[in-house]
């Protein structure tokens, strides 16, 4: 199966007859498997548990799992992507949590909320958006990237429903209102002193609000919005990094580099000419 699991471009979406036991394994992208037929003992980060049809498991970036054991008829639909795939400015995101709240801010850090990455497609909303993939991807009609990338985001939003994690994540008045603030233009003078004053807070109090429903600090999440919009420009014009950094809230160019370095792992030049032709022309136009 280990074989069979290759992506070519920035997705994949493939339903396979699994043959048990299937030895541990991780891979360099993000995957959600979908028992569609059979069972199976299946192990987790060390967490072993039965899965039966409408299961469905969601791994990260280098995490460990196997199927140890199982039924002949055990099938499962592996979709598999990178999430710049989504948008080019999400490239950094190594982890589901960190996905789904990029696309739907506050949700995807819930923390402990978080914890069960197995779970079940009670409503059928999750096979049948699996299923829109894998037509999109093996009929390659015109139009058919653009459309992955909707069905994708459409995945994630069902994602974050099934999970009901909207509830305990879902900022306060306040809270709220900064998240918007921020999304809306993360290169302002964003201060939460001041923010506190708005709303006749004490800053301590907003930033352990803030951080308790947004699942980060305030700070954190504003480097993070600040960069993921570096990405976009990086991507999508021909602005110096200087001008980007401008442009994204930073007016020390040194301290942007290595914001940009720490979140994303690599530099603003290497970001742009490693993801550039991505952009331009996406690589799954070439399977």
């Amino acid at each position: 199966m280990e074989q069979a699991l290759q992506m070519r471009g920035g997705f994949s979406i493939d339903t396979l007859r699994v043959e048990v036991p299937c030895s541990t394994h991780s891979h360099d992208f993000l995957e959600l498997a979908y028992i569609k037929s059979g069972w199976a003992l299946h192990t987790l980060n060390q967490c072993q548990k039965r899965l039966t049809a409408g299961d469905f498991m969601l791994v990260d970036f280098g995490e460990a799992h196997s199927y140890d054991d199982g039924s002949d008829d055990l099938t499962v639909i592996n979709c598999l992507f990178q999430p710049a795939m989504i948008d080019p400015s999400l490239g950094h995101c190594r982890s589901f949590p960190l996905l789904l709240d990029s696309c739907v801010p506050g949700v995807g850090y819930a923390g402990a909320h978080f914890g069960n990455k197995l779970l079940h497609d009670d409503s059928g909303q999750i096979l049948s958006l699996l299923e829109r993939l894998s037509h999109e991807m093996h009929q390659q009609a015109i139009g058919y990237v653009p459309m992955l990338r909707i069905l994708l985001m459409d995945l994630m939003i069902q994602l974050i429903r099934q999970m009901d994690i909207q509830t305990p994540c879902r900022p306060g008045v306040e809270v709220g209102w900064i998240v918007e603030q921020i999304n809306q233009n993360a290169a302002a003078a964003h201060c939460l002193n001041e923010y506190a004053q708005r709303f006749q807070m004490r800053p301590e109090v907003l930033s352990r609000l803030f951080q308790r429903q947004m699942g980060e600090t305030f700070s954190a999440y504003l480097r993070r919005k600040r960069i993921e919009q570096a990405c976009r420009l990086l991507l999508e014009t021909e602005k110096t990094i200087p001008q980007i950094a401008e442009c994204c809230g930073y007016f020390d160019t040194k301290t942007f580099r290595e914001t940009f370095h720490r979140i994303t792992g690599t530099s603003p030049r290497a970001y742009r000419s490693q993801n550039r032709f991505r952009t331009v022309r996406s690589p799954i136009m070439r399977l």
